[in-house]
């Protein structure tokens, strides 16, 4: 497998994974837990597919998909559902009895390591299936694919910090740290395969404009996700 290959799937993930960690410098996590943390993301794309394997058995979807509700099975019980699910099984062995999981933003920072090791992996077999034209993949997944994910592990990880810290509403909060992800992830994976699979230039253009506007709602809902824990962990030290 060529070096560079692997550096074009794995930098994506280095650099949001990066800038998650200059957020949290000022109490910095320790550095062999984020590893473990993104080590386990890696292993859960093999956890993922332990999940869909028997969901695409009893029927729940088809690799093959025809028409919106063909999709639509696809991405949510081929990907929003496994994949989300393994993933949010490694965060809780990260932070299981985890002494240094004290504020509220350390759940995002854990998620998204976890989020960004799975990517990791996926881009890597992405690269791998594309052939000569692995460059433009590369590009492609890191505009697109990589935040997604980063995305992902963001809600995944400020409802999960609501869930552990605050009383209020814990329940909500145990449930939107799956619920979340899940039709975050769901919407944007079908989005881009009825677009991808329709036949007319129409509707694949006017849901590409949806998927521009969702994919940018999506960031910017990450980057107040982001916020809002580092103003209640600065708010509680003061």
């Amino acid at each position: 497998m060529h070096i560079s290959l692997i550096l074009a799937a794995l930098m994506p993930s280095l650099i949001l994974t990066g800038y998650v960690l200059y957020k949290d410098r000022q109490r910095p996590e320790p550095a062999r837990l984020l590893l473990r943390a993104f080590v386990l993301g890696m292993l859960s794309t093999l956890l993922s597919t332990f999940i869909s394997g028997p969901l695409m058995s009893i029927g729940a979807f088809s690799t093959a998909p025809e028409g919106v509700i063909g999709n639509l099975r696809l991405a949510l019980f081929g990907a929003a559902i496994p994949e989300e699910c393994a993933k949010l099984f490694m965060l809780w062995l990260v932070l299981r009895n985890n002494p240094y999981f004290d504020e509220h933003f350390d759940g995002i920072v854990y998620a998204v390591c976890v989020g960004m090791g799975f990517a990791f992996v996926e881009n890597v077999g992405y690269l791998c299936n594309a052939g000569d034209m692995w460059v433009h993949a590369g590009i492609a997944r890191s505009i697109i694919s990589v935040p997604g994910h980063y995305a992902f592990a963001v809600l995944m990880g400020y409802h999960y910090s609501y869930a552990h810290f605050d009383i209020d509403q814990r329940d909500l909060h145990r449930f939107l740290t799956l619920a979340a992800p899940i039709t975050a992830h769901a919407v944007f994976d079908w989005i881009l395969m009825v677009s991808d699979a329709t036949k007319y230039p129409v509707v694949s253009g006017v849901l590409s404009i949806v998927f521009l506007y969702g994919f940018v709602q999506l960031q910017k809902m990450g980057r107040n996700s982001i916020r809002g824990h580092l103003t209640k962990d600065n708010d509680r030290i003061i």
